[in-house]
């Protein structure tokens, strides 16, 4: 929702250890911008950038993506190990070697224009379609970007997708509001928000935005602010008792305030006082899909407003994702580990190009999926949880490897689930999403390998019900499984590179989606193929695509 959000989960996230793509950063100078309720400015747009921009033969972009922050927030809290670190890094969804990432700062927030610095209480009082209107300028006037591949934000950040929705309908492709309603901001929503701006404006050192030194307001305005963010569950655990709660609370008011400047609040509050995309729902036509989480304390599921308000979309979809230990409340929002299964089904499902041929696919007996392999090579897999490599030694299992190269070399694995991930054990794929290709490979099965390398962690090696039973199924070592040596499962390569995302791969469903092969519980999997899957399993992970990277 906010930057308040960004510091609320710096409580529960490093900050990006891993190297990012290269990110530029610049201004741009809006001259006489006019506001909606009046006033004029030289309004400055900070943004952020990565990646480059790509046309199609007509001179249209093709790959942009706007990502939008939060109340108080800025572009640079996408940057984060769990949000560009599972997005933005190649074999990302929105990997930045393939697409032109936009990180703008709002109007009021980060390094554009807003009260604090100078005008403080004579700043004009923006609204969220002044924000808009100025990041379409930006884009259009200073990035050349004359369209957009997705929209997307997080809460103030989502709630501007709706508005570039029915403002811009034809300058996108799609469109992807995370922790937001279409409505009015009412209700207690409103009375959180009130309480925030009143707790500020009713010091009188506030001096109607003219202090000296923060009003002691600034701190009274954390509270409700906390209670808006918060997630009872994760708050449980991490503060079971009395004295952990109250440390906890003392140091984020303190965290909070320290951080903060009292206009820059108040504006960027009541900047949502005439929000309201409910009457222009109907003007949206790019595809949409709304994704809210059930422990969100601002947008709270009770309500019912998402699921009535989304019929009203012509294309739209709406989300709300379960309450579990993975989830944080509003600020789920910022987890693509948790919803990027639906991202990848958003972009696959307004994607231009043409999908393959299935016909190889449905032809396993063909030559191509025989031959010579190379002693040893590299597999890669983009997954909707971040990428990984699975190095193959022809020499640890000759036929298992050659299975591997041809399924991965042919695509088989491309739109694959990650439908078995156990912690503590294993993560198992290998099922195709398409029931005929998996009945044309269901007596494809191989010979056994001799067991040469055990099954230690990173280890991969095909899965089987008993002799000779092996065919498309692969399961990576979790953990140290040496066990497994003597029942005959012999490893074929090994994870060098990704292993922490295999680690993250969605493992909440545990066995129940699908089991071993042993279970009996594929049934379900091979006659419906990826539709059972995500109509009951919607939050697994999936293999966006796999390759031989280097042999």
């Amino acid at each position: 929702m906010s930057r308040i959000i960004v510091i609320l989960t710096t409580l529960f996230f490093s900050v990006c250890a891993r190297a990012l793509p290269a990110v530029e950063e610049g201004d741009f100078t809006i001259r006489q911008f006019s506001f909606e309720t009046g006033g004029t400015l030289d309004l400055r747009q900070h943004y952020r950038t990565l990646g480059k921009i790509r046309r199609d033969e007509n001179g249209q972009v093709t790959n942009a993506v706007l990502i939008m922050h939060g109340t108080t927030g800025s572009g640079a809290g996408f940057l984060r190990d769990r949000y560009a670190g599972v997005l933005f890094e190649k074999g990302g969804l929105l990997d930045a070697e393939k697409y032109f990432i936009i990180l703008p700062d709002a109007i009021g927030h980060g390094q554009s224009s807003k009260p604090s610095d100078g005008l403080a209480g004579a700043f004009p009082t923006y609204t969220y379609d002044d924000m808009v209107r100025a990041q379409y300028r930006l884009l259009t006037e200073h990035l050349g970007v004359n369209h957009l591949r997705l929209v997307t934000g997080t809460s103030m950040g989502g709630m501007f997708s709706w508005v570039w929705g029915y403002t811009y309908p034809d300058f996108m492709d799609a469109l992807m509001p995370l922790a937001s309603l279409p409505v009015e901001i009412a209700g207690r929503n409103r009375m959180l928000r009130k309480m925030i701006i009143d707790a500020v404006k009713q010091d009188p050192q506030w001096n109607n935005g003219h202090y000296t030194s923060q009003p002691p307001g600034l701190r009274e305005a954390m509270y409700p602010l906390i209670m808006m963010v918060s997630s009872p569950l994760y708050y449980q655990q991490v503060a079971p008792t009395r004295e952990q709660a109250e440390t906890m609370l003392d140091n984020m008011v303190d965290r909070y305030a320290a951080a903060m400047d009292a206009n820059d609040l108040v504006w960027a509050f009541d900047a949502s006082r005439f929000y309201n995309p409910q009457p222009h729902l109907e003007k949206i036509t790019a595809p949409l899909l709304a994704i809210n989480s059930a422990d969100d304390q601002v947008n709270p599921p009770e309500l019912g407003i998402l699921k009535e308000q989304i019929r009203n979309v012509p294309d739209g979809e709406a989300v709300t994702l379960a309450i579990t230990e993975l989830t944080r409340g509003h600020g789920t929002h910022s987890l693509p580990g948790i919803w990027g299964p639906y991202l990848a089904r958003l972009l696959e499902k307004t994607a231009t190009s043409d999908k393959p041929d299935n016909a190889l696919l449905l032809t396993p007996t063909a030559p191509a999926w025989s031959g010579d392999i190379p002693d040893v090579f590299t597999a890669r897999f983009d997954t909707t949880e971040g990428a990984f490599e699975i190095t193959v030694h022809k020499a640890w299992a000759p036929l298992g490897a050659a299975r591997f190269y041809h399924l991965v070399k042919h695509g088989f694995y491309d739109g694959v689930t990650i439908n078995r991930v156990v912690d503590g054990f294993i993560a198992q794929f290998g099922l195709s999403p398409s029931p005929a290709v998996t009945a044309a490979w269901e007596d494809q099965a191989f010979g056994d390998d001799p067991v040469i390398e055990t099954n230690t962690r990173g280890r991969v090696a095909f899965a089987m019900t008993g002799p000779d039973t092996r065919n498309t199924q692969v399961y990576i070592n979790l953990v140290d499984n040496t066990r497994l040596d003597n029942d005959g499962f012999s490893p074929f390569g090994e994870v060098t590179a990704g292993m922490d995302v295999v680690g993250r791969l969605y493992s909440l469903y545990g066995e129940s989606a699908g089991g071993g092969m042993r279970g009996g519980k594929q049934g379900p999997i091979k006659s419906e193929g990826s539709a059972y899957l995500e109509a009951n399993y919607p939050l697994l992970d999936v293999i966006v695509e796999a390759y031989i990277a280097s042999e």
